[in-house]
């Protein structure tokens, strides 16, 4: 039989298997998706031996900034600033109903330290916007910040009558002034503190304002009698069940003791105990106390005008004014009044003069001695 011819290549095999087409020749269709896979398997061949390039490494902006990260994106890089926006926060909340709040003086003295204490740091930053220079310079001296952190911390234990959310907010931005300002413009040999000796209210008779101060604060926190839910106070005779104010005028009881469950009297029954701090601008006579105690404080070679040496009298009497407008039967109002008594007892010797510790008094003059200008004066005699 004669030999089968050998089989031609298969049009699929791979380009290596079979010679290369000349130019000249025409192209199949399948030996031109042969090339196309060719180079598709040579391009990913490459692309794998190929070392992979490394991206470009992040260049963060360098605003020349070194201090805490924290910081960073505050105005001014300030924790005063931190401060205050807490403080300002609580402010906001405060106005609703079920939060505490600081009063109407406490609210617009916190503002305006708040508005000074900002456009001081930022001013000390060099970044200051431009309504910082619409701010006086008298709220840029350095006596302000220090003012405004006494204020903040008087104000902190107004809040501690009812704990709640608020508290911790203003205490968190109170402590984050306090730690700067203290370190700015309060401590070392240029701070406020130069003009202050506290060290001296435990002297005789500043002591008394001290401790008469301390007990003005503690009564506060006491019973100052009761009150309806709306606040107002619990009239003297109260009307038969019904509400707080219902029934007419001739359906009045005589005043006795009533049993502690006894709905009228109850929670239920809209009657609560009202503490110091429940009174109208309760702020006010803590503050005007607070401003004696710095007075006192004062060294003697500070210079001070005139007038200063009445203000203890004015703190006193504005206090006393606001105690007699709530003053009720009650241990608040009568530990109130003992404690401002003896306010009372060192702001007149301090009108009077009288005011300086002994230790601090001037040395009082040597008498005038005859016999000591006989022994000075020269013998005439022996000139002659």
């Amino acid at each position: 039989m004669p030999a089968r011819p050998a089989a031609a290549p298969r049009p699929s095999s791979a380009r290596g298997n079979r010679p290369s087409r000349p130019a000249s020749e025409p192209a199949y269709a399948s030996e031109l998706m042969d090339e196309e896979e060719e180079i598709r398997q040579q391009g990913r061949a490459s692309s794998s031996r190929a070392p992979a390039a490394a991206p470009p490494p992040e260049v963060e902006e360098d605003d020349g900034y070194t201090g805490p990260r924290w910081l960073k994106d505050v105005p001014g890089h300030s924790q005063s600033v931190l401060g205050v926006g807490l403080v300002v926060f609580s402010l906001v909340l405060s106005i609703l109903p079920f939060f505490p709040n600081v009063g109407v003086l406490g609210t617009l003295l916190t503002l305006v330290g708040a508005v000074a204490l900002v456009a001081r740091e930022l001013r000390r930053d060099g970044n200051a916007p431009g309504w910082v220079d619409s701010v006086p310079l008298v709220l840029m001296r350095p006596e302000v910040p220090a003012v405004f952190t006494l204020l903040l911390l008087a104000l902190t234990v107004r809040l501690l009558s009812g704990f709640n959310l608020l508290v911790p907010l203003w205490a968190a931005g109170t402590v984050l002034i306090a730690l700067e300002q203290t370190r700015l413009v309060i401590a070392g040999p240029d701070g406020v503190s130069r003009h202050l000796d506290v060290r001296s209210l435990v002297g005789f008779p500043r002591v008394v304002a001290l401790a008469g101060v301390a007990m003005c604060v503690v009564a506060l926190f006491l019973p100052w009698g009761k009150m309806t839910a709306d606040g107002s106070p619990l009239p003297s005779n109260v009307p038969v069940p019904g509400s707080a104010r219902a029934g007419p005028p001739e359906l009045r009881v005589i005043p006795t003791h009533r049993p502690s469950d006894d709905s009228l009297y109850s929670q239920g029954g809209g009657i609560q105990t009202r503490s110091g701090w429940d009174l109208p601008m309760s702020e006010l006579p803590e503050l005007a106390l607070l401003a004696l105690l710095v007075i006192a404080a004062l060294r003697p070679e500070v210079e001070r005008p005139a007038f200063l040496r009445w203000v203890p009298v004015g703190a006193v009497s504005v206090s006393l004014l606001w105690a007699l407008m709530g003053v009720r039967l009650a241990v608040g109002p009568l530990a109130f009044l003992l404690g401002l008594g003896a306010v009372g007892f060192y702001a007149v010797r301090h009108a009077l003069g009288r005011d300086e510790p002994d230790g601090l008094l001037p040395p009082e003059d040597d008498p005038y001695d005859p016999d000591q200008d006989l022994e000075t004066e020269p013998d005439s005699g022996s000139r002659r």
